[in-house]
């Protein structure tokens, strides 16, 4: 038998925007996408991790 122990207490929270960074528009919106490989996205989005 496997016990977690998990302690209770707020996380961060990362949905709070700092208001010194800025924040770019959507640029696709509004746009009518009709075929394939007329728009490409990616997302650069930074996720730590405990080894670089």
């Amino acid at each position: 038998m496997l016990l977690v122990i998990e302690t209770l207490y707020p996380k961060r929270n990362l949905s709070v925007v700092n208001q010194r960074h800025k924040i770019y528009p959507y640029l696709l919106r509004g746009l009518e996408i009709g075929r394939p490989n007329q728009v490409w996205l990616t997302d650069i989005t930074y996720i730590p991790m405990s080894k670089g």
